[in-house]
């Protein structure tokens, strides 16, 4: 069963990310967006853990750590057939990168109002349900 969230945000693994970087200013806005228990889907744990293993040297009891705290602190949200069908049409529609599509189909059928990530375009309504919201601007 899918989980269903209205008005929920959805967080990218680049916000995730950034609760590691030297830069205080965008660490505390991803410290700010993790304490309102945003969506994630599997697809952002595994992209986290693939960056922290190879750009932090994480060990595997690291990334497991990792995981742990962003399943405490976060929603998962499944990744299904529709997911991967809604990202088709997405990535046709919008001219999306395959990964990004997946990303905002995650956040539209789990019915988020805003997708923060720092990788695609700031302010872009997607199906006039998901904002795309870039935090640092």
């Amino acid at each position: 069963m899918m989980l269903t969230t209205m008005n929920e945000i959805f967080i990218d693994s680049n916000i995730i990310l950034y609760l590691l970087d030297v830069d205080k200013h965008k660490r505390s806005i991803a410290q700010d967006l993790l304490l309102k228990r945003p969506c994630i889907s599997a697809q952002v744990l595994t992209e986290s853990a693939n960056v922290c293993k190879r750009r932090f040297k994480y060990t595997k009891e690291q990334l497991l750590n990792l995981w742990s705290d962003l399943l405490t602190d976060c929603l998962l949200v499944q990744t299904d057939s529709r997911t991967f069908i809604t990202a088709i049409t997405l990535s046709k529609k919008y001219d999306f990168q395959v990964y990004d599509a997946l990303i905002v189909a995650s956040a539209l059928n789990s019915e988020c109002g805003v997708l923060y990530s720092e990788d695609m375009q700031h302010n872009m309504l997607v199906e006039n349900k998901v904002r795309i919201v870039n935090p640092f601007i």
